[in-house]
């Protein structure tokens, strides 16, 4: 049991206090978390939410758009740099742990309206993320290579190899700095500030789009320039935080001393990003099991793989969007003890991710050649990713839905529900690496579409199941659980 337990909870209003306690009220009129409509409420913030997912995507594009520009017929350059998306999704896992513990620990404290656990939320949360960085680091440079070389599989060129470890090495700093990023912007985002979570979005996607060209091509860094854009650009976003901070636009407050940092919470962070981190890295595994078994198929099948994998990114944009507005909202009323609304929030939030992203769906199949082709002029490249786009699509709905499920039940304080879920979906995904030991040599793509798509649709079906029986026993007992 946290600090967070440790205060009476008002179960009825948010009723104005002094000191503190009525600072923590001023996001509530603003965004009626408490009592607004759900859909509203929720579209309200998801506005900038949304802004900040696209222009994610769009920090994910250019750098691609860009590197291809380098040369328009080279298949080396995307599969060289693709090889370090996997393991850039091993550091948006941690950071987005950090970003859910931070939001789950800072909603649940401002609907209890705990003083002392709101007082040290933030240098205990950044406290965690030095650690990490400082270990991330250290493996980053003694064991960047044998990564990369795991990554490629046995059909990639020494070019490949090359092109991979020059980006790595330069998007080393950015990968750290986002672990900072995350924790800051996890606390801003538990508050229901997400138009500030928006501009820091908007802010790192314009100075990377700036940069971009600049240093690959005016001071010919290549390769290099683009990794190297990154990095600055997601270190000088962590100063818009800091800036934030320092003039108190926010209810947690920033003390500047993480060694006071407080061991309860620091548990409490721990206890929600812990297992959603394992989760997201067992998959992120899967992603490096499929991107060897797909690299042994063919270099071909390797690039369409990778401009897959970003575009994907932009299907799922809806469902990151709704997820993050779904912990505040969650959370500040499950701390206030209103389990109702909480349900309803489920529900709502649910059928609206599902609906929007079928929606993207449809699209996302009808024009998917027109969307290879700007990044490549290799026929058989934009003919590999349309296929797959057209056969796995409809299955990425159920990654949608699990991500609203897994927010929700992380907003209540439930982690291990998304942990066990995710182990599901590796499982099932990383099926293609063990087929050649029973004599079933992969030349295609066919075993690794089927293990993805089934793996993406039984999580889900797992996981509504497991969600709608854990709000309706919260429901059931009419008040919140000890966070």
């Amino acid at each position: 049991m946290s600090k967070l337990d440790s205060d009476p909870v008002d179960e009825k209003t948010g009723t104005k206090v002094a000191g503190n306690e009525a600072k923590m009220q001023k996001p509530v009129p603003k965004l009626d978390i408490f009592n607004g409509p759900i859909l509203s409420t929720t579209i309200k913030m998801s506005i900038p939410i949304l802004i900040s997912q696209i222009l994610g995507f769009a920090y994910i594009i250019v750098d691609t758009f860009f590197i291809s520009l380098i040369d328009r017929q080279s298949t080396a350059l995307l599969s060289g740099t693709g090889l370090i998306f996997p393991i850039y999704l091993v550091f948006f896992t941690i950071g987005r742990s950090l970003f859910i513990g931070m939001s789950s620990v800072t909603a649940r404290g401002i609907g209890q309206k705990n003083k002392e656990a709101i007082n040290k939320t933030a240098d205990s949360g950044l406290f965690l993320a030095l650690i990490i960085s400082v270990v991330a680091l250290i493996l980053c440079i003694f064991f960047g290579k044998s990564m990369i070389l795991f990554l490629a599989g046995s059909k990639l060129t020494e070019e490949t190899i090359n092109y991979a470890m020059d980006f790595f090495y330069f998007m080393v700093p950015g990968m750290i700095f986002s672990l900072i990023y995350n924790t800051l912007g996890g606390i801003v985002q538990g508050e229901g500030l997400a138009k500030h979570y928006g501009y820091a979005a908007t802010f790192l996607t314009v100075i990377n789009i700036i940069l971009n060209p600049i240093l690959i091509f005016v001071f010919k860094l290549g390769v290099k320039g683009s990794g190297l854009a990154s990095s600055i650009a997601v270190g000088s976003t962590i100063v818009y935080f800091v800036i934030l901070f320092k003039r108190k636009k926010t209810v947690v407050p920033i003390k500047w001393n993480i060694l006071k940092f407080d061991n309860t919470l620091i548990k409490e962070i721990l206890r929600i990003g812990v297992p959603a981190s394992i989760g997201m890295l067992l998959i992120n595994i899967s992603a490096m099991v499929l991107n060897n078994v797909v690299g042994s198929i063919s270099q071909g099948a390797m690039n369409a793989w990778v401009l897959v994998s970003r575009t994907d990114q932009f299907f799922l944009i809806p469902a990151y969007t709704i997820g993050l507005t779904t912990i505040p909202l969650i959370g500040q009323n499950y701390g206030r003890g209103n389990i109702k609304r909480t349900k309803k929030i489920y529900n709502v939030n649910l059928l609206l991710c599902v609906a929007v992203c079928a929606l993207f769906a449809i699209f996302y199949m009808i024009f998917a050649p027109q969307i290879f082709r700007l990044f490549s002029d290799v026929p058989d490249v934009i003919a590999n990713s349309a296929m797959q786009v057209r056969v796995l699509a409809l299955t990425m709905i159920g990654i949608a839905g699990l991500n609203i499920i897994a927010s929700s039940f992380q907003a209540t304080g439930r982690p291990m529900p998304n942990l066990i879920n995710n182990i599901i979906r590796f499982v099932i995904t990383s099926i293609p690496l063990f087929l050649p030991i029973f004599h079933f040599n992969i030349t295609n793509m066919t075993p690794v579409f089927i293990c993805v798509g089934a793996g993406n649709l039984v999580s889900f079906v797992i996981a509504f199941i497991w969600g709608r029986s854990h709000f309706k026993a919260l429901e059931s007992k009419g008040k919140g659980l000890a966070i």
